[in-house]
């Protein structure tokens, strides 16, 4: 091949190789742009999925839906535009679908993500529910063996004329009386494992500075007239300790 031919050949394959650049090549300009509008729809319950995301990747920008899923943006017809949500798939839909739509306004439909949750089992520590309709009692606290014979709760005065021998029994019942005064022991105990976490003989130690027997004599003053409730708390305890110390030190200045 002669030096003429090989230029002639050089020149077509590079006027051939410009030709293929340009056609691969896009050219967009502002008056080709048309204004895109449509709907996001959930695919499941066709209502619009508010503020979600219109994008533009060839742009990097785009819009956001409004509150009904409503959006309007400027686009080549060319470009393709991307959709996304939260909890929903990301759908990308050609800019030419949607301006061409023959159906009115435009549908983009989403498709919610659905996750598969392994199975758990529940298990309620509350009463079971009624569904016999019955109505059912309030529970009792109190033992059964520690239960009146006569009434559930001390009678009043009433009860005297209407039920006088079950309220004569009730008031004057040995074993009446033994119920009773086990149900008062039970309460005073457990009042006291309460109000014990806030008022001992190391907090009594504590706030008044005695030891020895001093302390124990303290300690007995306190127990007689401290008259604290059960729910009572540290600052309680610390301004009922410090009265009775001024009360205990004018009763016995030297001690008991």
């Amino acid at each position: 091949m002669s030096i003429k031919h090989f230029r002639i050949a050089v020149l077509v394959l590079l006027l051939t190789t410009g030709f293929q650049i340009r056609a691969h090549c896009q050219l967009y300009f502002p008056e080709d742009m048309v204004n895109v509008k449509g709907q996001v729809i959930d695919e499941m319950t066709k209502e619009g999925v508010g503020y979600a995301q219109v994008l533009n990747m060839r742009i990097r920008g785009g819009t956001m839906t409004d509150a009904n899923g409503n959006f309007s943006i400027q686009a080549d017809p060319s470009d393709t535009l991307t959709f996304k949500s939260l909890n929903y798939k990301s759908k990308r839909v050609p800019v030419s679908e949607i301006y061409n739509s023959k159906i009115g306004t435009a549908k983009i439909m989403l498709s919610p993500v659905r996750i598969l949750l392994n199975q758990i089992e529940v298990e309620s520590t509350g009463p079971k529910v009624n569904m016999s309709g019955i109505p059912v009692g309030k529970s009792v606290s109190t033992p059964v063996e520690l239960r009146s014979d006569y009434f559930a709760s001390r009678p009043t005065a009433l009860t005297a004329i209407f039920k006088p021998l079950s309220f004569i029994s009730y008031h004057l019942s040995k074993s009446e009386k033994e119920k009773r005064a086990t149900l008062t022991a039970i309460h005073s105990e457990r009042d006291w494992q309460i109000l014990s976490l806030v008022y001992n003989k190391d907090v009594i130690h504590r706030i008044s500075g005695l030891s020895g027997n001093a302390l124990e004599d303290f300690m007995l003053y306190c127990n007689a007239f401290n008259g604290l409730p059960v729910n009572a708390n540290s600052y309680d305890v610390e301004k009922r300790i410090k009265e009775l110390m001024i009360e205990f030190v004018e009763k016995y200045p030297k001690g008991k």
